[in-house]
């Protein structure tokens, strides 16, 4: 893994300085819990000054990870730190309206290898054979020989989520699995209830009315035998296709314009195995929408400023031809 080298060098006289930890929009447990595991061995090294900062929001899966953090945690903060550190983010997109000064220290921890604009860092830390960044972190403590109960539930919680419940997951996924669990037993049960998805009873009005307007406006697409949903709401875009996909669709696609250009795609598994790669479709929606995009085979998003209708079509068609191929 390259960079854990410099970035142990880096880290070794850090006592004096101040670090800014970065998440993504809508930060998710990969994101926020690789920060706040990370909050958490700066603070075991002596740095006083540290923050956790996210665009714009912290998913809902991500807010118990909250209770875990010994570092504030601002939304949309002003970055006066010496150091940035991004976890999880392909592109300085994903952060907006965060603006990052070019006089800082920017260190760079992910599993996505941006091609066309990547973060230009003065640390990479980058291992696209990782099916998530919290493994990344993981490996980083093994090399500074860091050990703490609970960074590693943060970082069991971003992995839990990124590999959908190990359905993603790889050799070296199990492997990290088996390095914890070994030395910390926690019962995984009290890991998925740290990521557990809002249960119905639970779920506030403003995700009920998203739902239901999701559905309101729902258009369904049949292409070789497959159900397309495709849809529009104001908010909880990622709420709205996995329900459609819990309703009976193979794939689906939701959008929205409040506040610039989201979308959010998800597709069974079954697809996936098939080679649809939801995350590559989404890199090529990024320069329609003046964004970027990215994510995994069966969960991806984008974040832009313009263009919804048009980056749709080119999802859908790069959908089908996937689907023309698979047969």
């Amino acid at each position: 893994m390259r960079g854990k080298i410099k970035l142990k060098r880096f880290l070794k006289d850090a006592e004096d300085k101040s670090f800014l930890l970065l998440c993504h929009h809508n930060a998710d447990p990969d994101s926020l819990g690789s920060a706040i595991a990370f909050a958490i061995y700066l603070k075991s090294i002596g740095v006083e000054n540290v923050r956790i900062g996210v665009a714009q929001s912290v998913s809902s899966y991500a807010k118990r990870l909250l209770t875990l953090s010994p570092v504030p945690i601002e939304k949309d903060p002003e970055v006066k730190e010496d150091v940035v550190v991004i976890f999880d983010t392909s592109s300085m997109e994903q952060l907006e309206p965060i603006e990052i000064p070019r006089e800082k220290t920017l260190i760079f921890i992910d599993h996505h290898v941006e091609k066309e604009n990547p973060i230009r860092a003065e640390v990479a830390v980058v291992d696209s054979s990782r099916t998530s960044t919290a493994e990344i972190v993981w490996e980083l403590f093994k090399y500074f020989d860091f050990y703490d109960e609970k960074a590693t539930k943060a970082l069991l919680a971003g992995i839990v989520t990124d590999t959908a419940s190990f359905r993603f997951a790889n050799a070296k996924t199990f492997k990290a699995l088996f390095e914890m669990l070994e030395r910390f037993p926690l019962p995984m049960g009290e890991i998925y209830q740290l990521v557990a998805p809002v249960s119905d009873e639970n779920i506030d009005q403003a995700k009920r009315i998203a739902l239901m307007k999701a559905c309101q406006r729902l258009e369904i697409q049949k292409f070789r035998g497959y159900v397309i949903a495709v849809s529009r709401v104001s908010a909880y875009e990622s709420l709205a296709c996995k329900t459609f996909l819990q309703l009976g669709a193979d794939v689906a696609v939701v959008g929205s314009e409040k506040k610039g250009v989201r979308i959010s795609a998800r597709a069974k598994e079954g697809l996936v195995k098939k080679g649809l790669h939801l995350g590559r479709i989404m890199e090529k929606v990024g320069p329609i929408i003046d964004g970027s995009g990215g994510g995994h085979a069966g969960a991806a998003g984008a974040n832009g400023k313009k263009n919804l209708d048009e980056a749709v079509k080119l999802i859908l068609k790069e959908i089908e031809m996937v689907l023309r191929e698979v047969g």
